[in-house]
């Protein structure tokens, strides 16, 4: 049923929902979350589950009816991606805007043939990156057209989907038409307001490998003295970072979670550093905490890893 280009990459959320569709469509959710580094798979994803319900042929993954041709094409009346800049009649290109919600609202009223997703994410017209270009390219035995040349979905987060348009679609996400269903597309669930949260069902759905290819090769390029740096390797260190960040788009964040994993094989291999390992991982919290108060993703990274230097001389 789902295609295997996702069901081996996803086996345990694909097993979920095929059994659903199978033994009791009924109950399939009306509101998910996908969470997870990767919004480019979890945009297939979620356009795969769009055919599934609405194809006429059970779900066969090299259907040709006609609902299955709209939904490939980008042009299924009833399969809406909702983005700052996609299913709108404002002028707004910044965020989700309360004028799309009740654009939803009002059109939910009406009697639908179909199985009705609405897609939520973040959206741009742009040049892909090269990690954007891997994870369309793992995907293109899909077929899927996307809904405008050089779109790119991306995960949607609180300024873009602020709290008064999300608010105004909670009794449609708890209450809505039979064959309905809202998608929403984040990196973290943390991402949405907790009562859309609260109402829906949340999956991690992240394509790690290629990201953690990208960190792993980062860490052992530039963390190779760790944890014995020098002063000079530490700044170098910090540096080399922070131009591969940029480099290939990877979220710092990503980065020092992948670090503080780092950490603990060190910590599970190393009893006799037990306290230092763990005073490394407390610095790498501190880190985040610095990121999210706004600070410099320079700053950040140079005090961490002088920070680091200091406890291990």
């Amino acid at each position: 049923m789902i295609n295997p280009v996702l069901k081996n990459k996803f086996p345990f959320v694909s097993n979920y929902f095929e059994t659903l569709i199978e033994n009791d469509i009924a109950k399939f959710p009306q509101s998910i979350v996908f969470e997870g580094l990767d919004t480019i798979a979890q945009y297939m994803f979620s356009i795969e589950l769009s055919r599934i319900l609405n194809c006429e042929k059970n779900g066969e993954t090299d259907c040709s009816c006609i609902n299955c041709g709209w939904i490939r094409s980008a042009k299924h009346p009833n399969i809406n991606v909702v983005s700052p800049i996609n299913f709108k009649d404002d002028a707004s290109k910044t965020v989700i805007s309360i004028n799309q919600a009740k654009k939803i609202t009002s059109g939910l009223s009406e009697t639908c043939d179909y199985h009705r997703v609405f897609i939520f994410c973040d959206a741009k017209i742009k040049q892909q990156s090269a990690q954007e270009n891997i994870s369309f390219e793992e995907f293109k035995d899909l077929e899927f057209e996307l809904p405008e040349e050089n779109w790119v979905p991306m995960p949607l987060n609180t300024k873009v989907f602020k709290a008064e348009a999300s608010n105004s679609l909670l009794k449609s996400i708890e209450e809505p038409p039979s064959r309905t269903t809202f998608i929403f597309l984040t990196k973290n669930r943390e991402d949405l307001i907790s009562t859309i949260v609260s109402r829906s069902v949340v999956f991690k759905l992240s394509n790690r490998v290629q990201f953690q290819t990208k960190l792993t090769d980062s860490l052992s390029a530039a963390l190779s003295d760790y944890p014995s740096f020098t002063l000079q390797q530490a700044l170098d260190a910090a540096i080399n970072i922070e131009n591969i960040l940029k480099t290939n788009e990877i979220d710092v964040f990503d980065f020092l979670n992948e670090f503080q994993e780092l950490m603990l094989n060190f910590l599970k291999n190393n009893l006799n550093n037990k306290e230092l390992f763990e005073h490394h991982i407390k610095l790498v919290q501190t880190a985040k905490k610095r990121l999210k108060a706004s600070m410099s993703v320079k700053v950040v990274l140079e005090s961490l890893f002088l920070s680091i230097v200091q406890t291990t001389r």
